[in-house]
């Protein structure tokens, strides 16, 4: 008899999905922040590799999955990443509204 499927929480090591994002260039960026937190991460994409990607109506989406032990700290390394993001082109739209080409007004 084939072995029943468990219900229920995933075991610590079971991996999960963190996150879906779109495309290989961005999953590849949050990989590297993870794994520089020491997060081990895989992925899983149902894209189809060729000279042109095909990427419309989810089939560039790529998951990110991590160990069930390691979510809670994937979400919040994640959410830090994004308020860094948010800070860094507030920053950047607050230099670029004063910033004036050589002998011209500010914009």
């Amino acid at each position: 008899m084939p072995e029943e499927k468990k219900h229920g929480p995933p075991d610590e090591d079971d991996l999960v999905e963190l996150i879906s994002v779109q495309g290989e260039a961005n999953a590849e960026l949050l990989v590297d922040i993870l794994e520089g937190e020491e997060i081990d991460v895989m992925l899983k994409s149902n894209q189809t590799f060729g000279a042109l990607p095909f990427t419309v109506d989810g089939m560039g989406a790529v998951r990110l999955l991590v160990r069930a032990h390691d979510l809670p700290k994937a979400r919040l390394v994640l959410e830090e990443y994004a308020r860094s993001v948010d800070e860094m082109s507030e920053a950047l739209r607050e230099m670029l509204s004063k910033w004036a080409p050589r002998g011209g007004k500010p914009h």
